[in-house]
């Protein structure tokens, strides 16, 4: 509430503006911890940054340790529109050599003309026909009956075909009945036979009951023939699963000569991962550097150097340098012989990351990387994650490497985790922003007393100059009387002298 005062009516004094700079001189703890409370909010964001940053680069370092990013096959064609392959992890990388002559196909027979051309009839109508047939059933080898009353019309007999889910599908194009096998191959042919009553089969001009055969037969049932790296071979599907293990063939088309199916590494899956770890690195690293460096006049940038001599922040980027350029811990092992050998892929640096200079950057020579995944990609991926293992050779379930190293020190640095006695521990970097801004709220109080304080001061002394000007007002009221108290005494003696 806005506060009503008239100054100095009295006395004269400018007590308003007397009773303001009095306030000031007050309020100049205040401003300086306001000053304090700016420079520890931007200290406080830096922080909040470079967590951030943190956050993100293990994000990225995670994925360094899933085995799919870097164990991960493919197949590649040279002929995709005819031959592909779907490959699992375990598969074997290796060139195939498959030249298809013949493609699987799905039986299909139809109606040699229209219900309406037969029988004058549509789809709906009833067919008048009174009998039985049955259909052989693809996966079972059984038989099934297909039972056909004079109410029922085409529509309704391909829905019975259907119903009996033997394998066959039946649908209705144009008026004519047509049956497609669901499965390929001369062993999943269509095979249908009278029962009793009309020959109904015979009568819609689908299967020729007394030759024993399909009045259309639209695609005839086919093998799939095709030749794997010299072996000729038959198989009733285009997909075929049971030659390499591990591997899918896909065929599409029929070859002129041999395509080549190359399974190798998806090494461009592995080349994005480390780019953008790399990418995220370098960023950390300049941002930290830059909050270390010592401010410069020529660069007008408040953010430099704002955390110059931070002991923390000068371990954290000391510890990153160290952690990237560091071999892993089992590189050198013992060979049968008893030597000391070193491992082929030991560190970031032979899998193509190294540093630029003393700075810390590093830079990435993706065509190492490719190599190295071609020759072993165990081996790649046990620089960034492997499984320690007992004397027995048996997993522990404990694991290191360089990726598993960067892993647990920047949870470390930004998750709160208890010790092997049960203490929690603080994260290191999230707690420097934690305190900064423990000190923000501390002075944000001791603001808030001390303005409350203020107050009642300024209360205090507007009350005081209040009872100032009414004490002066009424000493200029008295002395007043007193003056004319005194006018009239003096003019009651001249009166009297001169009667």
């Amino acid at each position: 509430m806005s506060r009503i005062s008239f100054g100095g009516l009295a006395s004269g004094l400018d007590t308003n503006t007397l009773i303001k700079q009095l306030i000031q001189l007050e309020r100049e703890p205040i401003e300086k911890k306001e000053k304090k409370i700016l420079e520890l909010e931007r200290v406080r964001d830096a922080w909040r940054d470079i967590n951030m940053r943190l956050y993100n680069l293990r994000t990225l370092v995670q994925e360094l340790r899933d085995r799919n990013n870097f164990l991960t096959l493919q197949a590649t064609s040279s002929e995709p529109s005819a031959v592909s392959a779907t490959v699992k992890n375990k598969a074997t990388q290796a060139v195939y050599e498959i030249q298809i002559s013949q493609l699987a196909t799905q039986h299909t027979v139809a109606m040699q003309s229209s219900v309406d051309d037969l029988l004058g009839k549509s789809t709906t109508e009833y067919l008048g026909f009174s009998g039985s047939f049955q259909i052989k059933d693809l996966r079972s080898g059984s038989f099934k009956e297909i039972q056909v009353t004079p109410t029922d019309s085409l529509n309704s007999l391909k829905n019975k075909i259907n119903g009996a889910q033997a394998g066959v599908t039946a649908s209705i194009i144009a008026g004519h009945l047509i049956l497609k096998s669901s499965l390929s191959g001369v062993a999943n042919s269509i095979e249908l036979a009278y029962l009793t009553g009309d020959d109904v089969l015979d009568e819609l001009a689908l299967y020729d009951t007394a030759g024993a055969t399909f009045y259309n037969e639209t695609v005839a049932a086919r093998d799939a023939h095709f030749n794997l790296n010299g072996i000729n071979f038959v198989r009733s599907s285009n997909e075929v699963s049971d030659l390499i293990e591990n591997v899918t063939f896909h065929l599409h088309g029929v070859t002129t000569g041999p395509a080549q199916l190359q399974i190798g590494a998806d090494t461009e899956l592995a080349i994005s991962v480390v780019r953008e770890f790399v990418g995220q690195f370098n960023s950390v690293n300049h941002f930290i550097r830059e909050r270390l460096e010592k401010p410069n006049e020529e660069i007008r940038d408040a953010s430099r150097g704002l955390l110059q001599g931070n002991t923390t922040l000068m371990k954290i980027e000391r510890t990153l340098r160290t952690l990237v350029n560091s071999p892993v811990a089992n590189y050198r092992y013992q060979d049968e012989e008893g030597n000391w050998q070193q491992k082929k892929y030991y560190a970031l640096a032979s899998l193509g990351v190294t540093t630029i200079d003393k700075e810390g950057y590093l830079q990435f020579d993706e065509r190492k990387l490719v190599a190295a995944l071609e020759d072993d990609p165990e081996g790649v991926f046990a620089v960034l994650q492997f499984e320690y293992l007992d004397e027995h050779g048996v997993g522990t379930r404990t694991y290191g490497g360089v990726a598993v190293e960067l892993d647990n020190y920047l949870k470390r640095l930004l998750q709160a985790e208890q010790d092997s006695q049960g203490r929690l521990l603080r994260p290191i970097s999230r707690d420097q922003e934690a305190a900064v801004q423990r000190r923000i709220d501390e002075l944000r109080r001791r603001i808030q007393i001390r303005e409350e304080r203020l107050l009642r001061y300024e209360e205090r002394l507007v009350r005081q100059f209040t009872a100032l000007e009414k004490h002066i007002a009424t000493m200029q009221s008295q002395s007043q009387e007193m003056e004319n108290m005194i006018r009239q005494f003096v003019g009651f003696g001249h009166y009297n002298r001169r009667n």
